[in-house]
């Protein structure tokens, strides 16, 4: 087996972070033995990268992605930074090209089918009833949109010689009223993501890379037979179990069934206004070998931490300098912790 991915995932779709800002994150991974940045770029509060082209093309017609860019929409008391800031090629290519000479590879997210809602809200005919966020994945038109969205950005990280894709496929239509992945598994939409997830597996896969997404519908329930098998290519992404009426399959569950598995735990999540102190302090406990709820995976194929900007503006229209001068702190905790475990 590989040596285990030591991830860092900055959330750079909801709020701007300057070319400046991830190289001096960069930089702190490095000192601390990280393999990977994983840079998440959409969300519903921002799209962040934009490419030369932004047309989409489908057999349903041409659809131009341009408006999307930038700042996208509050949601309750999550909101964009501010900034209407986004990448160009070149700026990701200087992202890229210094990683590189730092030993880091960088895995690109563009999420979907959910939280997609800064590219939504141009495109409303697309939607999931009652979501301003997800796709309508019962419908040909929308998917065949956000896969050829997949293709285009997939185009360009694999002529930068990227190696993952990470599809994201979290939280699906969470805005409905109700857990989405709960509804849409006990009202038998979920035949319709598992079809989305493995065809955009499949798209990753025909092209060389290494498809990854979030845990949340990968046999949602620990069901793997109602709705279908799904590709066992996917490296699963795995933050959480559940609350509630949330059941996500759990993590041993999944490593059984085939799955690489990344332990992405929310209990050690970073974010907008957090006690920096308190992060640092409980990767002290941290073992990438138990996934949430001490579900046990001995041979994991990675470990992940997360900084997420749900809250974007709270620092302000930085280009992300308080959130870097923080996680340099907490970066280094999270290396020793993978030290600790030989990872």
């Amino acid at each position: 087996m590989a040596s285990p991915m030591r991830i860092f995932h900055l959330d750079a779709g909801r709020k701007h972070f300057s070319v400046e800002n991830i190289k001096r994150l960069l930089r702190s991974m490095a000192e601390a033995g990280l393999t990977h940045l994983e840079l998440y770029l959409s969300d519903n509060q921002g799209l962040r990268f934009g490419l030369e082209d932004m047309t989409v093309t489908t057999s349903f017609g041409t659809y131009d992605l341009t408006p999307c860019l930038g700042d996208g929409y509050r949601e309750g008391d999550k909101g964009p930074d501010g900034t209407n800031g986004w990448h160009t090629e070149a700026d990701m290519d200087e992202i890229i090209a210094y990683a590189r000479s730092l030993g880091i590879s960088v895995i690109p997210v563009i999420n979907a089918p959910g939280h997609m809602g800064a590219i939504l809200e141009h495109f409303p005919e697309l939607r999931y009833p009652g979501s301003d966020s997800s796709i309508d994945l019962r419908r040909e038109e929308p998917v065949e949109f956000a896969l050829q969205i997949l293709r285009k950005y997939l185009a360009f990280f694999k002529s930068r010689g990227c190696t993952h894709y990470h599809i994201g496929a979290d939280e699906f239509a969470n805005d409905v009223g109700t857990m989405g992945f709960d509804r849409i598994y006990r009202d038998g939409d979920m035949k319709y993501f598992v079809s989305f997830i493995n065809r955009a597996i499949g798209i990753v896969c025909d092209e060389g890379l290494i498809p990854m997404a979030f845990n949340d519908g990968i046999y949602y329930n620990d069901d793997k037979t109602t709705y279908g098998p799904i590709d066992t290519r996917l490296t699963v992404c795995y933050w959480i179990q559940g609350w509630n009426t949330y059941f996500p399959a759990d993590a041993a569950f999944l490593g059984a069934e085939g799955f690489p598995m990344v332990n992405a735990h929310h209990e050690f999540y970073c974010g907008m206004g957090m006690d920096t102190q308190n992060r640092v302090e409980k990767m002290a406990d941290y073992d990438p070998r138990l996934f949430h709820r001490e579900s046990r995976v001995e041979d994991a194929a990675g470990a992940m931490l997360c900084h997420w900007c749900d809250r974007a503006y709270a620092d302000g229209p930085d280009g992300g300098t308080a959130a870097a001068e923080r996680m340099a702190q907490v970066i280094p905790a999270f290396g020793a912790a993978m030290k600790k475990y030989k990872f």
